[in-house]
């Protein structure tokens, strides 16, 4: 049984938001837009391992937990957990093409493309070690003990391991169901009961990784970015405010509340708080009672008692 759904990817988003934003010619657009790309890759892979599970199911009782972000000395996540009373295992996906060769001393993969290109990335291996443990400390402090596997999940269809992970399998992802079905179901740690138990916790204590301001996060100052109200239907920055809405200026469309889409990328790019001024100055208006006007008809979070010092907060 599925009990957790993949999350919004907030990387992606913010990478989305800040290539959106960002003059062609600046220094970092290349760099960005490698990583949205890629971010986006990563998606797809997900995409193609929530299908599977969709798609079979097994003959015992398991629960899965897709993007699953926990604590414990500082945050781990995984992909995807797949819980049962008698074992655990975290899938982590990769979506990646070429000839793949995981190497030893150091741990890193490295990955050859059709034109001999070698790109170095870090080692799943590692990755899986590390959330291995931690989740393992994690569990005893709540009072469980199980068996913890960990798997490479490839899910891109141009893949070829020329030399395979030695602590980890590296499976596409079409076998899963296969693998997780073959693994020995010897002993029963924890009861049907107390896994579903188990399950709800680990929901409750998810905490979601919020990359947020992208801005401060890659070292862009906020002054580069173009500001202004996007018009969604020809993709031009600077709407403008009338009593019907906002009205773009070169294809006529309008949006009433397009300010709202606006003020979100200013939390996710610029800042955790935004004030009048700030507003104004991103939306492009010039009334202070518009702007507050703007702010306080959004589900925002306000704090400060004066005029002076009232700032708003996104609700993640």
């Amino acid at each position: 049984m599925i009990m957790k759904v993949r999350s919004e990817e907030y990387s992606y988003v913010g990478l989305q938001l800040l290539d959106l934003r960002l003059p062609e010619a600046h220094e970092m657009k290349e760099l960005i837009r490698s990583k949205m790309n890629m971010a986006k890759a990563g998606i797809s892979g997900e995409v193609r391992v929530d299908r599977v599970f969709n798609k079979y199911s097994f003959p015992f009782e398991y629960v899965v937990l897709h993007d699953v972000s926990l604590e414990l000395y500082g945050k781990f996540q995984m992909d995807t957990l797949f819980l049962t009373p008698y074992f655990a295992v975290i899938l982590e996906s990769k979506n990646i093409g070429g000839k793949l060769s995981f190497k030893e001393n150091p741990s890193l993969l490295e990955r050859a493309n059709e034109e001999g290109k070698v790109d170095v990335f870090e080692s799943p291996e590692v990755q899986i070690e590390r959330n291995t443990y931690l989740l393992d400390e994690w569990l005893k402090q709540k009072g469980v003990t199980i068996p913890i596997y960990g798997v490479i999940v490839l899910t891109n269809s141009k893949v070829r391991v020329i030399e395979p992970p030695t602590k980890y399998n590296a499976i596409l992802h079409q076998t899963i169901p296969v693998y997780l079905r073959n693994i020995p179901r010897e002993k029963q740690c924890i009861s049907s009961k107390d896994m579903n138990a188990l399950s709800k916790e680990i929901i409750t204590n998810n905490k979601p990784y919020f990359p947020y301001p992208m801005c401060s996060r890659w070292g862009i100052h906020p002054n580069d970015l173009y500001t202004g109200v996007l018009c969604e239907k020809c993709e031009t920055f600077g709407m403008g405010k009338r009593k019907n809405g906002w009205n773009c200026m070169r294809c006529g469309h309008v949006d009433r509340l397009a300010h709202e889409k606006a003020i979100r990328e200013w939390f996710v790019l610029v800042g955790e708080t935004i004030n009048n001024r700030q507003c104004r100055k991103f939306l492009h208006i010039n009334s202070h009672h518009v702007a507050s006007r703007l702010l306080q008809s959004m589900d925002l979070i306000r704090t400060g008692t004066s005029q002076s010092n009232i700032e708003y907060k996104w609700k993640w």
